[in-house]
Parts: structure tokens; C-alpha cells; sequence
């Protein structure tokens, strides 16, 4: 796809994959727009290449520059037991001095061409992209941060003097024993396993989704194996197995150490959550740890574990499309089921 506009004298502007340009000039792009990231080499397994045969991610090329980039996570989810495809869009930025002359507009266009569905948590200038497309935001969102040490956290670092972080953190993580003490069940017993397929088998035993009216992501085998067996981060991924709900978390020191957790097999299992949940908190502060993350689709959930845990809770933006009417006009009715292990929340070598 090709068009050339006089006006701003652009000439030779493409639409193409990432895998038709030089990679240098694609890592240039990266580390110009996202330099807080630390590893721009794991394009190919972020945008799950593969599954749209190296069509993916987009780019658009000006006089051998990529001057807008438009990653994609694409996935199967499955609606009243049918499979669509859909694709989490990710990674949409345009250089500063090529915005507002419509090449945002022209890279959505192409990439809403792949699936079925399409999905994305998007800032406010990226929705304005989005709505002239006839996309649906929502704050129905439930992101749960769980202090520990809390003022170890990057920002608290830059801003705050040590000793008086050391105090604030003393008092913080007082207050967080008192609540995580009151449900540590499972502290005694916290074991974390190596994610391999021995112990995703393990905690699929325990794998429960709402089955009415609902989009689920398909996790099978395929997704499994690229998601998390052949992630860049593997080795910092654990499981916490119990025979109600088990959990797959990611233990990191990406700048400040944190715990995210990716995946909880049985959102309808509260209590058993909420306890492993106190349970990772209360070795979190033993170890120095200064939040936990937590992405939750369930309401019922959120506030169970607001109630009882006390989280700082965020509602991001969620927006999504489909081509397929039908598809389309039930979805808007319908709850979304996702966890942090979902789109690009996860930190892969980025400072926070």
C-alpha cells in the first residue's frame, strides 16, 4: 500500500511488516520512541508472529525511516462456543513530527484488517483514532496494586530521601502485616514451581471460566507453549498450586522488585485466593518486594479482595471492535474475561 501526500511533502510511504524492512531500522524506531526498554530484540515473540505468517506487526516506512509502528498480540477467544480471532492492539505510535496528518488513521485501517475482533487498553489520544472507526471504551476495568514496601517503588526512589523512605516503608508494610497476617492460611506452605509442561498441566486440574455470556481467550496448547513456555522471561515465572485455585506469577527486580500475577486458574475460588494472595504478600515484604500486580475482569472478584485486602484499584481504558455485526452487537452485552498475562501488561525488560 502506497500513496504519496503533497501537501506535507511525503513521498514514498508504505504500510509494510516489520519482517519486509531492515531490522536496524526497526530497532532505531524502538529505541527512539520506548527507550525505557531494555530488550527491543523480543519483537517477534511480543507480536506472536507467527500466528499471522510474519504479516505482523505493521510499520510505516518514509525514505527508509519507520516513522509509525502498530504492534499486535493476536489470539483466538471463544463466544457462545464459537472460535473467532482477535488481536490485542499494542505498541501504536506515530513520530511527533509525522502526527495529525492522518498516517494514525491509515496504520488502524490496516491492522483492524486481521481479526475478527479486536481489543486494546489505549490512552485518550489513541481513542480518538479508534472512535472515527466506531470502536467501544469501557472503565469496567479492575487493575489491583497490592503495597508491600511500598515506597521502594521507582517513583518513591527518584523523589524521596532514603531514610525517609525507610520510615514510610516501616510504617506501610505495618499496616500491610496487619491485613495479610489476618488471612495467612497458606504462608507455611507457599511452594513455587518451575512453569513447565508438568506443572501447567497441574494447574489446568484447576482451570474454571464463566461459560455464559461471556468472551474468553482460548488458551490452549498453541497459546501455552508461545505465551509462556517460549517466554523471554520464563525463568522468572512460578506456580503456586492448591487444589481450589493455583496461581502463575511473576517474580522480577526490573528497577525495583515486584510480583506480578499473570494468571489465577479459578477466579470464582475467593476466599482461596484472597488467602494465597495474603500468603505471596507476607513473603513479598519478608523479601524486600514493593507491590504486587493484579489484573482482574471479575467485579465480584475485585471487591472481594478490595474488601479484605485494601488495594489500590484502577479502572484503565478498555476499548474494542468488530467487523462482524453480529459478533459485534452481542459482545457489547457480554463480560470479558482476561488476566494480567493478557495483551502487553506484563514489563518485559522496561523500567517502570
Amino acid at each position: 500500500m502506497n500513496w504519496t501526500t503533497s501537501k506535507n511533502d511525503f513521498s514514498d510511504i508504505s504500510i509494510l511488516s516489520a519482517h519486509d524492512i531492515n531490522i536496524n531500522l526497526l530497532i532505531d524506531f524502538y529505541r527512539r520512541v520506548w527507550p525505557d526498554r531494555l530488550n527491543h530484540k523480543i519483537w517477534k515473540w511480543l507480536n506472536r508472529t507467527s500466528f499471522y505468517n510474519n504479516e505482523i506487526p505493521l510499520v510505516i516506512l518514509h525514505r527508509n525511516e519507520v516513522v509509525a509502528h502498530a504492534g499486535i498480540i493476536p489470539f483466538k477467544v471463544l463466544v457462545d462456543e464459537k472460535y473467532f480471532t482477535a488481536s490485542w492492539f499494542i505498541d501504536f505510535a506515530v513520530l511527533p513530527e509525522f502526527q495529525r496528518h492522518g498516517l494514525g488513521i491509515k496504520l488502524t485501517k490496516r491492522w483492524m484488517e486481521f481479526s475478527d475482533l479486536n481489543v486494546t487498553f489505549c490512552n485518550n489520544r489513541s481513542m480518538g483514532v479508534f472512535k472515527k472507526f466506531g470502536w467501544i471504551e469501557s472503565f469496567k476495568t479492575y487493575h489491583h496494586i497490592y503495597p508491600l514496601l511500598a515506597f521502594d517503588h521507582p517513583f518513591f526512589v527518584r523523589h524521596t530521601p532514603i531514610i525517609i523512605r525507610k520510615v514510610l516503608n516501616h510504617l506501610s508494610s505495618t499496616f500491610s502485616n496487619i491485613i495479610y497476617h489476618r488471612y495467612d492460611t497458606m504462608v507455611d506452605n507457599l511452594k513455587f514451581d518451575p512453569v513447565n509442561k508438568e506443572s501447567l498441566k497441574e494447574f489446568m486440574l484447576t482451570h474454571k471460566v464463566p461459560e455464559k455470556n461471556t468472551v474468553l481467550p482460548v488458551r490452549d496448547t498453541d497459546y501455552l507453549k508461545w505465551r509462556l513456555l517460549n517466554s523471554p522471561d520464563k525463568e522468572k515465572y512460578r506456580i503456586i498450586i492448591n487444589d481450589n485455585s493455583s496461581i502463575i506469577v511473576k517474580i522480577d527486580n526490573n528497577y525495583s522488585k515486584y510480583i506480578d500475577i499473570l494468571w489465577v486458574s479459578n477466579s470464582f475460588a475467593y476466599s482461596i485466593v484472597r488467602d494465597i494472595i495474603s500468603a505471596l504478600a507476607i513473603w513479598g515484604i519478608y523479601n524486600n518486594y514493593s507491590y504486587i500486580r493484579h489484573a482482574i475482569s471479575n467485579k465480584i472478584m475485585s471487591n472481594y479482595l478490595k474488601k479484605y485486602l485494601l488495594p489500590i484499584v484502577r479502572h484503565p481504558r478498555f476499548a474494542y471492535y468488530s467487523k462482524e455485526t453480529e459478533l459485534f452487537n452481542k459482545i457489547k452485552k457480554y463480560n470479558w474475561h482476561y488476566d494480567l498475562i493478557d495483551s502487553d501488561f506484563e514489563k518485559h525488560d522496561r523500567k517502570n
